[in-house]
C-alpha cells in the first residue's frame, strides 16, 4: 500500500469516527429537543420522554388538547377529524393523571375510558404497549410509568381486581362498566372519565348503559357534597373527556346536543375541523354497474402490493369477496363480527406485518382501528351515511401520510355521492340513525 492510500485510509477512518462521534451526540440531543416539546404542553418529564421516543413531535390536535386537559379541571370536548391523533391527545393527560391519583391500597383504576366495542379497547392497549406501558396483569411492574387494560363485556359476577393489581387506566365497554355501577368506590376513585367515539355511545344501543355511568358518577358527587371526610385520598372531581370525530348536529336527537346536554360546561379543547378527514387523503370515486365491476376493478387495484382495507356491507358479502380474492392469488382475509376475536386478532397482527395485504372488512373496522401501514381504502360497498363514510375513509392517511380511498359507487348511491362532493352532508352530519337516501326523499315530498 503506498503512503498516499495509507493517508487516504487514515483520513476516512477519522471522518467516520468523526461522523459517528457527532451522531452519538446529535441522537440525544434531537431527542432531548423532541422531549422538551412535549413537556411545553404540560406533560411531566418522564411521560414527555417516554412519548417522544415513539412520537417525536405533538401534532396539532395535541398541541391543542393538552394545554386544556393537563392545567384545567373543567370537562373537555377533544373534537377532531379521523386520523388526526387524538388518541394521544387524550390518554396521556388521563394517565399522567391516573399517575398522580393512583391509591396502591385499592383494587380500582384512577381513569377510566369507555370504548364501543373490543376493537377499540385493543387499539389503545396497543398505543400503551408502544409507549412502553405495563399492560399484563397482575400490574406490579414498577419500572413502568403507567398500566393499562382493556375489558368488555358485563358477564363478570365481581370486580376483577385485588387491591393494588389495578390498572393505572382501564379501558372498557358500557356493558362492563355499567355492570359495576353501583359500586361508588369505583366512581369515586376516578380522576378522568373519556368518552371514546362519543357519538357512537351517546346515540346508539349504548346510551343506557352510558347513562348508568354517568349517574353512578353524580351519585358520588352528590354523596361527597358537604361530606368532605367521607374518602380523603379521592379526586375532587372526575373530570370528563368526550372524543369524537364525527359529533352529528341534525335530528331529533343530535348528537352534538347530547354533549351539551350531559356536560353543559365542557370546554371545546380548540377550534380544529371535524366531519372530514386529513388533507393528504386523496379520495375518487369509480362508477361500476355490477359486481363483476366491482371485482374487476378491485382486482385492478390490487395489482400493486399497498395494504389496504376493502369495505362491503355485511359480514357475508366481506367473507365472500375475502374468499374471491384469495383464489385469485391474493393475501386477503376477512375482518367481520363472524370473526371468532382471537382469530381478528391474529388477522390483524398478519396485516401489520404485511403477511397479508388486503383486510376485507365490515364497519366493525371502520372505527378505532389505528394501522398506519395502511396505504389504501376501498369501498366495494358504498356507505349508507356520510359518518360511515368518513370513519371508513379515514382509516387511510394515519397522522397526515399519504394515502387514497376509492369508493364504488352505482344508481343507489348516486345522491349521497353528490352530497358527499358538495360538502354539505359532511359539515353538518346527520343523525347516524338516519341514510341520507331517507333523508333526500323527505326533501322532494
Amino acid at each position: 500500500m503506498s503512503l498516499w492510500q495509507k493517508a487516504m485510509m487514515l483520513l476516512t477512518i477519522a471522518r467516520a469516527r468523526g461522523f459517528a462521534a457527532r451522531a452519538a451526540v446529535r441522537a440525544p440531543t434531537t431527542r432531548l429537543m423532541s422531549a422538551a416539546a412535549w413537556e411545553a404542553l404540560g406533560l411531566n418529564s418522564d411521560m414527555s420522554d417516554l412519548v417522544s421516543k415513539q412520537w417525536p413531535e405533538p401534532n396539532a390536535v395535541q398541541r391543542a388538547a393538552l394545554p386544556a386537559l393537563l392545567q384545567q379541571e373543567d370537562d373537555a370536548v377533544v373534537g377532531a377529524e379521523t386520523g388526526s391523533g387524538k388518541t394521544l391527545a387524550y390518554l396521556l393527560p388521563a394517565a399522567q393523571r391516573a399517575v398522580a391519583n393512583r391509591r396502591k391500597h385499592t383494587p380500582y383504576p384512577a381513569a377510566l375510558v369507555l370504548v364501543p366495542n373490543r376493537e377499540l379497547g385493543t387499539q389503545l392497549r396497543r398505543v400503551a404497549a408502544r409507549l412502553g406501558a405495563d399492560t399484563q396483569p397482575p400490574f406490579t411492574d414498577e419500572s413502568k410509568l403507567f398500566s393499562l387494560e382493556a375489558r368488555h363485556g358485563g358477564a363478570l359476577a365481581r370486580w376483577p381486581y385485588a387491591p393494588g393489581k389495578a390498572p393505572d387506566v382501564l379501558v372498557a365497554t358500557p356493558s362492563f362498566a355499567a355492570a359495576f355501577d353501583r359500586d361508588l368506590d369505583l366512581w369515586e376513585g376516578l380522576s378522568t372519565l373519556v368518552l371514546d367515539e362519543a357519538d357512537m355511545l351517546l346515540d346508539g344501543g349504548f346510551k343506557k348503559q352510558l347513562d348508568r355511568c354517568l349517574v353512578a358518577l353524580k351519585r358520588v358527587e352528590r354523596r361527597r357534597e358537604g361530606n368532605d371526610d367521607l374518602v380523603d385520598d379521592v379526586p375532587e372531581r372526575c373530570r370528563r373527556v368526550v372524543v369524537a370525530a364525527t359529533l352529528p348536529n341534525q335530528g331529533l336527537r343530535s348528537v352534538d346536543g347530547l354533549v351539551t346536554k350531559y356536560f353543559a360546561n365542557a370546554t371545546r379543547c380548540a377550534d380544529l375541523p371535524m366531519h372530514g378527514v386529513v388533507s393528504t387523503l386523496e379520495h375518487v370515486f369509480e362508477s361500476v354497474q355490477s359486481d363483476e365491476e366491482r371485482d374487476a376493478k378491485l382486482n385492478d387495484l390490487l395489482e400493486s402490493t399497498e395494504r389496504t382495507m376493502v369495505f362491503c356491507k355485511t359480514a357475508n358479502r366481506a367473507s365472500t369477496v375475502a374468499e374471491r380474492l384469495a383464489l385469485s392469488g391474493v393475501a386477503a382475509a376477512p375482518y367481520t363480527k363472524d370473526v371468532d376475536p382471537e382469530r381478528r386478532l391474529a388477522t390483524l397482527d398478519l396485516f401489520a406485518s404485511a403477511k397479508i395485504n388486503v383486510l376485507v372488512c365490515t364497519d366493525l373496522a371502520a372505527r378505532g382501528l389505528d394501522l398506519p401501514e395502511v396505504k389504501r381504502v376501498v369501498q366495494y360497498d358504498f356507505a349508507t351515511d356520510a359518518v360511515s363514510h368518513l370513519h371508513r375513509v379515514g382509516r387511510a392517511a394515519r397522522a397526515g401520510a399519504a394515502a387514497s380511498a376509492v369508493s364504488f359507487v352505482d344508481s343507489s348511491n348516486t345522491d349521497l355521492v353528490a352530497a358527499l362532493e358538495r360538502g354539505d352532508t359532511v359539515e353538518h352530519a346527520f343523525s347516524r340513525r338516519r341514510g341520507l337516501r331517507k333523508k333526500l326523499r323527505k326533501e322532494r315530498v
